[in-house]
């Protein structure tokens, strides 16, 4: 949401072009290597993922934390 602010103000100064419009489209559209989180397999069962991780010999990463996740409180 900051990134869309930050962008739409650098952008307010000028005039709304169809190149200016790709241009922030492009700044705020997430790349490929950002989007690399979606590809883990996340496990919503931690049990689970603890029983998979004994059996593939790897580690679980627990993820905790108090409030919405984009709010974290």
């Amino acid at each position: 949401m900051i990134t869309l602010l930050f962008a739409l103000g650098f952008f307010a100064a000028q005039d709304l072009s169809d190149d200016s419009l790709e241009k922030l489209k492009s700044y705020i559209t997430p790349k490929a290597q950002e989007m690399a989180w979606r590809e883990i397999p996340w496990r919503p069962v931690f049990w689970d993922a603890v029983i998979e991780g004994q059996q593939k010999d790897k580690p679980v990463l627990l993820w905790g934390m108090n409030g919405h996740p984009l709010a974290c409180t």
